[in-house]
This record gives C-alpha cells, structure tokens and sequence, in this order.
C-alpha cells in the first residue's frame, strides 16, 4: 500500500474548494484529505504545487476524433493515438462517437472499441456514443445525407451485441420514436439522446417520457426556439430531468447563449462535450469525418456546405472559457466536464470527483486554468 500526499492552493471537490488540507492518495484512489499533523505523523510523502489549483480528471462524453484519427477508422491505433493527446489536454475518460455512415462501417467502429478498449494504456474509454444514423436529414449538420436511416430494431440490436454502446442519437419525429425510445433505454439498458432533429415540443417530450435522457449539442443541429413552437430546444431548456450537452467552445454557441442554457438547466444537468474531430490538435487544413471530407481554418471546422462539423476544442478549454469569459461557479464549470457526465452514465461512484474511494484521476492547473499536469489511476501520465 503506497501513499502520496498532495497540497496546492486551491483542491476542487463536487461541493467545496479545500485549500488548507492535504489530498491523500492510497494506490490508485483518493485516500481523503489529511491535516498536515496526520502526513507528518504517517510520514506520508508530499508533492506540493502551491501555484497551482487541482480538478478532477475530465469526462469527454460526446467526441469523434484528435491529432489525424477518427473513431471511424476502427484500429486500436487510432483510439490509442486520440486517447493519448486527451491525456496531454486533461482529459481522463472518453466516449468514441460514430457518425452517420454505412451500417457495416458503423459496426466496425463498435467492434473495434470493445475489443480493445481495456488493452490501449491511454485515456479510459467509458463506452461509446452512437452519433447516426438515426437523424433528420433537415438538420443532418455534417452527416451524409445518403446513409440516414428509419429507426430498426434488428440494427439498434446488432449494435447492442457489443455491450459497449452507451448512448443513440434518435431524432424524434423519426416514426415510432417513443416506442424505440422506451425499448431501448429499458429493454437494452442504453441512454437516448435526442438532436439532429426537426421535433417539435410534444414530440421531444413525448420521447423524453419515455426515457430518453439528454439533448446532444444544445442549440446546433436542431429546429430553433420559438414563442409558439418550443420545439426540442424549448423541452431541453425547460425539462429539469434532462441532461444538455453545450459545447462551449464560442463558435457553435455564443456567450449569451450559453449563459441563458445555464440560468435554465440545474446545476448537475448541464455537460461540457468537445464534439471534437480529427483536425484537433492540428494545423488548419482539410481532414475526414466518417467519409466527408472538411476544412479546418482557423481553429474552426466545416464541411464544403458551409456547415459545422464538430469542434476542435477540448474540454478543459471549455471549463477555462466558462469561468473567465462568463463567469460561471468555477466548482459548477468543473462539474460539468466531470460529475455531471460521470452521473448521467452511472460512474459517479468510481469517477468524477475528488472524493474517498473514487479513482484517482485529476489535473494539476494554473490558476488560469491551463493544464499542468494529468494523473490518471494515481500515476502521473503527462507533464506540460
């Protein structure tokens, strides 16, 4: 049994700011916190970074692709080589997301992930979120029009077999929607998100009774609000037993715009995604998503259309941009990139939060946010 005693200026737990204690680690998981007398007295070692605030390690719940790779290019080298650069941008656990694309294409993707997923020694993988093919075609955003399909059963259950898929996308004005929607989330045991759509309010909520959970990329891709049609964005900003994705990156939603989602949604319902894609952590230039082709200038990201095609942010990017650009409760802003995905896939007793008995995976920040060390399982995994 090893210990490792830890003090910086500022420690960020799910509820409060410790700043005088020590944060003990025992193996792998965080030991709790100790007065300076306890560490002395157990001659615990210690590493202090009194310049520097820590945060729990961030759960990217919602990203396709990093540094030249995609999760539809279904190697282990491809979610090794992504897993590998979110570790160097403070992000501990991933979801790969597919895309809309071929069936055979999209399962290969899901083959791929749970076969190797517990074998790549990078960034924990959670599960996967099956971004298509499932969506409107009025508001398919970067997704090919061609391979967008009616809901199936025989092809939600092959993708089931794998028991890595987490999370469906379903527009729900798709036929029959509620119907799968409640088949899915009860019978398979997987959450629906509910976005690329056209819906209006009754037929969101008429989904979102049935157990879908959650609203993918708030505002984007999605028919916009009105003050006599709500639609699916009027039931996400008004329904408190539903999560919304935001990526809060300054180009897909504005400033006002994500402060007006927040002052809407409760505090452990709002969740920082990247939707990030294979341009991120690299120069401009013209990259893949799933099989269209888009340009990366200046940090942003679109198909020949002129749509958005994901990100190329990451999440603690994010936490940074809503603390000191909208001023967000920065115990909240962490929370939305840690313990609120942790909860909404049921992990938050393993992961999330600095707390006894959860693994230890956390960041060593500046206190402007920027990323000075991650630590994954108790180890230090990456230095800036």
């Amino acid at each position: 049994m090893t210990k490792i005693a830890i003090k910086a200026q500022k420690i960020f737990t799910a509820d409060f700011i410790e700043s005088n204690k020590y944060l003990v680690i025992e193996d792998n998981k965080f030991a709790g916190f100790f007065s300076k007398e306890n560490v002395e007295k157990e001659n615990i070692p210690v590493k202090e970074y009194n310049d520097a605030f820590i945060i729990p390690g961030l759960i990217d719940t919602h990203i396709h692709g990093a540094v030249g790779h995609d999760t539809m290019d279904s190697t282990p080298e491809a979610l090794k080589s992504i897993g590998d650069y979110l570790l160097t941008q403070g992000t501990t656990t991933w979801m790969p997301t597919t895309v809309t694309a071929p069936l055979e294409d999209i399962n290969k993707a899901i083959a791929n992930v749970a076969e190797c997923k517990d074998t790549l020694n990078s960034a924990r993988i959670l599960g996967m979120f099956i971004e298509g093919p499932y969506i409107t075609s009025k508001h398919k955003g970067a997704h090919p029009e061609e391979h967008i399909r009616p809901l199936n059963k025989e092809e939600i259950e092959k993708m089931a077999e794998y028991n890595t898929v987490k999370s469906i996308i379903i527009a729900p004005e798709k036929e029959d929607a509620p119907k799968f929607t409640k088949w899915i989330t009860q019978d398979l045991k997987i959450k629906v998100s509910l976005g690329h759509s056209s819906a209006n309010y009754e037929e969101a909520c008429a989904c979102f009774d049935m157990g879908a959970d959650a609203g993918v990329h708030t505002y984007c891709a999605m028919e916009q609000l009105h003050h006599r049609n709500p639609n699916l964005l009027g039931a996400i900003m008004t329904r408190n037993d539903v999560y919304a994705e935001l990526i809060a990156d300054g180009i897909h939603v504005s400033l006002p715009a994500m402060k007006i989602l927040l002052q809407n949604k409760p505090k452990d319902k709002a969740l920082l995604v990247s939707d990030a894609i294979q341009g991120t952590g690299l120069k401009d230039g013209r990259y893949m998503l799933g099989t269209l082709p888009f340009n990366v200038k200046d940090g942003i990201a679109r198909i020949d259309s002129g749509n958005l095609a994901g990100s190329t942010t990451t999440l603690l990017k994010e936490v940074r941009r809503l603390i000191l650009e909208l001023h967000e409760n920065p115990i909240h802003a962490v929370n939305m990139a840690s313990l609120n995905p942790a909860k909404r896939f049921g992990v938050d007793d393993e992961l999330g939060s600095i707390a006894i008995g959860k693994k230890a995976d956390f960041l060593i920040i500046t206190p402007d946010y920027e990323l000075k060390e991650t630590w994954l399982d108790g180890k230090c995994v990456f230095k800036a």
